[in-house]
């Protein structure tokens, strides 16, 4: 095991920090992550707080990524050839704070509100994954291409292509990095920025979330989004077959 995989494997499984609360956890919402071939085999459980985010909700984002390659420095994630390309998959937990009461993501009615369920990966791919690494405003690009909304059972779907700002990028590019994520991800290899390939690229994505409440204000999501080419959706088909029973037991 590489020495640089080994302290991003340890620095996903050392979250939450000393000091930070897993709300999920502290309610008795498992939110259970496979750990497919592929991924590094290791899952962070990250908290957002609603006067961080500048959004009336408080964030958990329970992840995994893709493996450091043999002889990397960094995540298949930053691999433009890999179906882990700005692959994480995992759950959300959205404990909201909206004046009706009314969980994230539902009016008050109990309806879903698909366009507001939608504003925590708008959120988290812009701002907390390409911003994080330093991604300019300027080119955070995340946008809704297609989506088709859905029930299975308990569960509201939103079956999404979109496209997203790629965490992919060149240091000089990289405007006041979280250096913390460098720890999660790597340093992207030169290697994968070749033929004129531009840092923070749009990339199609294709995938699907499943929401529902599950506790007074707090809503709870899973699913994943893989790049729209023939291997990313299936690795996104794998997600979902590994993840299905175990949010469906």
């Amino acid at each position: 095991m590489g020495l640089q995989r080994e302290l991003a494997a340890m620095a996903l499984r050392a979250t939450p920090l000393p000091g930070q609360k897993d709300f999920l956890e502290e309610s008795g919402i498992p939110t259970p992550v496979p750990l497919l071939a592929g991924s590094i085999r290791a899952v962070a459980h990250e908290p957002f707080k609603a006067e961080e985010l500048k959004r009336l909700f408080d964030l958990m984002v329970v992840f995994t990524i893709g493996d450091f390659p043999d002889g990397a420095s960094c995540s298949s994630y930053f691999d433009p050839d890999s179906p882990w390309y700005n692959v994480f998959y995992g759950a959300y937990g959205v404990r909201s704070h909206k004046p009706d009461g009314s969980p994230w993501g539902f009016r008050r009615d109990g309806q879903p509100y698909l366009d507001e369920m939608l504003e925590v990966p708008w959120l988290d791919y812009n701002f907390l994954t390409a911003g994080n690494l330093g991604c300019p405003p300027s080119r955070m690009c995340f946008r809704v291409e297609e989506v088709t909304s859905g029930r299975e059972g308990p569960w509201h779907t939103a079956e999404v292509c979109c496209v997203i700002p790629s965490g992919l990028h060149r240091l000089k590019d990289a405007e006041t990095p979280d250096l913390t994520y460098y720890a999660v991800f790597g340093v992207p290899e030169e290697r994968y920025l070749s033929n004129q390939r531009e840092s923070y690229e749009p990339v199609r994505m294709r995938g699907k979330m499943y929401f529902r409440p599950v506790a007074e204000r707090m809503t709870l999501v899973w699913g994943g989004l893989c790049p729209d080419t023939p291997d990313g959706q299936r690795l996104f088909n794998s997600i979902l077959d590994e993840m299905t029973p175990l949010y469906r037991r």
